[in-house]
């Protein structure tokens, strides 16, 4: 019974993170496509990552730059891109193509 007692928390923890991570994933699509005006087909690949406490972050990966990551949280509300970075290694002469002007 304490076996699948153990199971069952395991499971129930594990489907709300997988839907709260597909939840932000919908929001920060919404916030591009509504905000900032781009399209569903413009996206390579979004996913949304826990890491240590509270950053949730939400990594976008745009069909035209497959090379470069945009990061992306929600605060108060409010969804903004707070970083980019390559896909792989360290390029500081990389110019991005998706910064948004009001980084913080």
């Amino acid at each position: 019974m304490f076996i699948v007692l153990i199971l069952l928390i395991c499971g129930i923890t594990s489907l709300a993170f997988h839907s709260f991570r597909n939840h932000m994933n919908r929001e920060v699509i919404h916030y591009l496509v509504e905000a900032r005006n781009y399209k569903k087909e413009d996206f390579d690949k979004v996913y949304t990552q826990i890491a240590k406490a509270p950053l949730v972050s939400t990594t976008v990966i745009f069909a035209d730059e497959p090379y470069a990551r945009y990061f992306y949280r929600k605060e108060n509300g409010r969804i903004f891109q707070y970083s980019r970075a390559p896909v792989k290694g360290n390029d500081s002469s990389y110019t991005y193509k998706h910064i948004e002007e009001n980084l913080p």
